[in-house]
């Protein structure tokens, strides 16, 4: 976890990253008509980059949805290259795996959920790109539109995390 918490921010290597995607072989989808799950939308980091969570064959799937990148944690030459480049281009640089740090961050799955036994909480892995490093991690149900993400070591036994919030759509114009 970078600077002794969990960063969920774009820096040197971008938001959080990539579990494994869905079966190739088929594509997912789900009943249009299905009562939508409490951790299902669009939510929102504390850097205002967002998180769009829905169904998935492995559960739910969070995917980088919007990028939005802070200045803190940057250096000048950092910052302005980042700002140089659409966020389409954001590559997964700090991949462990050198076949993949040149794939784009922005529609990548970044989460991996499953309900736990606890009502409101979701098991799952994250992989976050500024290290390079997967954690295990849950998020839990705050209220109906609030989560807490927790990227945990060691176990399970040290874990830290970062409140997100649902994005509300903007209701279209008929």
């Amino acid at each position: 976890m970078a600077n002794g918490g969990l960063r969920l921010c774009i820096g040197a290597g971008v938001i959080l990253a990539g579990m494994a995607g869905a079966n190739a072989q088929e594509p997912f989808a789900p009943d249009p008509n299905r009562i939508l799950d409490p951790i299902e939308g669009i939510w929102q980091t504390l850097e205002l980059s967002e998180i769009t969570i829905a169904l998935c064959p492995e559960g739910f799937c969070g995917t980088l949805s919007k990028i939005v990148v802070p200045r803190e944690g940057l250096t000048e030459e950092e910052y302005a290259a980042a700002m140089a480049m659409p966020v389409e281009s954001f590559p997964d640089v700090r991949n462990p795996d050198p076949a993949l740090r040149s794939r784009p961050m922005l529609g990548l799955q970044i989460l991996t959920l499953l309900p736990s036994q606890k009502p409101h909480v979701y098991d799952g892995a994250i992989y976050n790109p500024e290290d390079g490093n997967t954690y295990s991690g849950y998020v839990e149900m705050l209220g109906p539109d609030l989560i807490r993400l927790n990227g945990c070591v060691l176990y399970n036994i040290i874990c830290q995390g970062q409140d997100w919030v649902r994005v509300i759509p903007e209701p279209v114009a008929e």
